[in-house]
């Protein structure tokens, strides 16, 4: 098993590339591939029946985070992050979604036992494999320069995330880099394949004591 800690993301002075795809991050952006969810999804408060569709009306960013609907874990989506975070704080309590979210979950801690601050990732499932890791307010906007495995086998972190460990804090997975595409919100400290959400992951945050700003 091999483990890797960008820590060179998560320092206070940003490159300056970052400075500028950051300002940039509101700029519509075309997905490099259509969102095929493993759950219901629930579009702006309307459930989706038709995917194809909701692909070739909304072909740019989208960000989802958990929550029921009609007793049915799904996804809430949002064209507009700031809904999509309020959405998740609001259902951050709801005994509801935490009960289902344990069935799809690898294994989940209780409010108040100690949980590891860092955000472990795995290119299998079930938390197995090469391990990406990332320190608090670390993050990976681009995992196709991130190295996965051994040298020699010339693999890096691109789609490779099939797994992810719980952390203390809330973090987020993007399909596209630079956190564009379809965004993931999680604010639950429990494990999980990415199967269970159908994400894929091209960058990736663990945010830490910071407040998630998009």
């Amino acid at each position: 098993m091999t483990s890797l800690s960008p820590n060179s993301q998560s320092t206070p002075v940003l490159s300056e590339e970052f400075q500028e795809r950051w300002v940039r991050r509101g700029e519509s952006l075309k997905r490099r591939s259509p969102f095929i969810p493993a759950l219901p999804v629930i579009l702006e408060g309307e459930r989706v029946d038709d995917i194809e569709r909701m692909n070739l009306e909304y072909p740019g960013d989208l960000y989802v985070t958990p929550m029921v609907h009609r007793s049915t874990l799904a996804l809430a989506a949002f064209v507009d992050a700031k809904e999509m975070l309020r959405k998740a704080r609001e259902v951050t309590e709801d005994g509801e979604l935490r009960k289902l979210l344990r069935g799809h979950a690898l294994g989940c801690i209780a409010d108040g036992d100690p949980v590891r601050l860092v955000l472990d990732c795995y290119d299998n499932q079930n938390l197995e494999g090469s391990k990406l890791r990332l320190d608090p307010e670390a993050m990976c906007p681009d995992l196709s320069r991130i190295q996965r495995g051994f040298s020699y086998q010339h693999l890096n972190w691109d789609n490779a995330i099939r797994s992810v460990d719980a952390c203390a804090y809330p973090y987020s997975v993007s399909s596209d880099p630079w956190f564009h595409g379809i965004t993931h919100f999680i604010n639950f400290r429990c494990s999980f394949n990415a199967t269970s959400f159908g994400y894929t992951g091209s960058s990736v945050r663990n945010w830490g004591t910071l407040p998630p700003d998009y």
